[in-house]
């Protein structure tokens, strides 16, 4: 994996900024990389940008205990619309602070559904012309394994939490709750699984802040509702993205300094899928890492990833066995140390 340091890295304390007339120059690939570096970005002034190592070769997670990995879902931007742009501060700051896939892409199928179920399962499930409910007959709940199903397999405690969900395991959509945008809805195992598995799963966004404080599960997924993520109103874009940048500066904060991701966790956050307005690539989102375990934040990987990357990537880090929809695919592991 290619990473491209961003303005500057450095202990504890960085000025940094960006200066776009200085591309990064390479240095040897076996340039020491402090792995025991306490970092904080920030891009307020700029020195000059660093780079990294090659990283391409597939590592294994090690020994590193990943504590929690979070994962946050926004809606329909393309990366053009958001990395760099005035109506995104609080996501370019992240972005500074992270790393950022720059050849990032959804599942080349469009509408949302497809894309949602790609992340967790590494195929759309079915012809993904429309968007359906997840128990639309001939395809839902699908049989298929699953993220979520590896994870019960594994132990390894787990919720997905949807912003207007209301009742747990809801699986009809009403006001600003879209099922669209859970995707584990749409498993039979998960759905459907004992012990009412689906309704201790999948649950309203509002017992987020309780289970982070408690650091009782070690992989979370965030759906922000259709007004906080992005989609509405789908006629005005940039509207629709300034009200997710205000959600994000508002909760990840909160995450960022929970004592389950200092310890050892990784937040990522990603588009189901572009629009590709403005004559935009159709398919290109960003993908964004946080971790204190980065090599290099305030980096850019170049490397082709997507949407079956991400699960690739969970399932590394959390020492899963990959499902076969995605046993070739890139992963980003090479990002931690």
């Amino acid at each position: 994996m290619r990473l491209l340091l961003g303005p500057c890295v450095a202990l504890l304390v960085a000025a940094c900024g960006s200066d776009a007339s200085a591309p990064p120059a390479e240095v040897p690939a076996d340039a020491a990389v402090r792995a025991d570096a306490a970092v904080l970005v920030d891009a307020a002034s700029p020195p000059d940008a660093s780079p990294m190592p090659d990283a391409s070769a597939p590592v294994d997670a090690g020994p590193m205990p990943w504590t929690t990995i979070f994962t946050i879902v926004l809606e329909n931007h393309d990366y053009a619309e958001i990395v760099g742009s005035g109506d995104a501060p609080y996501i370019n700051k992240l972005i500074s602070m992270g790393v950022l896939a720059t050849r990032y892409s959804d599942s080349g199928t469009h509408p949302s559904l497809p894309n949602y179920l790609t992340l967790i399962s590494g195929d759309r499930q079915y012809p993904g012309i429309v968007d359906v409910g997840p128990n639309f007959i001939g395809y839902f709940p699908s049989k298929s394994d699953n993220l979520g199903n590896q994870l019960e397999t594994a132990k390894i405690s787990w919720r997905s939490y949807q912003e207007s969900m209301g009742a747990a395991c809801k699986l009809s959509s009403a006001g600003t709750y879209a099922t669209k945008h859970d995707p584990f809805l749409y498993f039979d195992d998960i759905q459907n699984g004992a012990a009412s598995l689906c309704a201790s799963r999948n649950v309203d966004f509002s017992q987020f802040a309780t289970d982070l404080a408690a650091g009782t599960y070690r992989y979370m997924w965030i759906t922000p509702n259709l007004i906080n993520d992005g989609h509405d109103p789908s006629n005005d874009p940039v509207t629709g993205l300034k009200q997710s940048d205000a959600w994000l500066s508002k909760e990840v904060p909160k995450i960022l300094a929970s004592a389950t991701y200092l310890a050892g966790g990784a937040l990522f956050i990603t588009w189901d899928e572009a629009e590709g307005r403005n004559g935009d690539s159709k398919d290109q989102v960003p993908m964004i890492v946080l971790s204190p375990h980065l090599i290099a934040p305030g980096s850019k990987t170049s490397d082709a990833l997507s949407h079956k990357s991400y699960l690739a990537t969970v399932e590394d880090l959390l020492k899963l066995p990959r499902l076969a929809t995605v046993t070739s695919e890139p992963a980003m592991t090479a990002l931690f140390k």
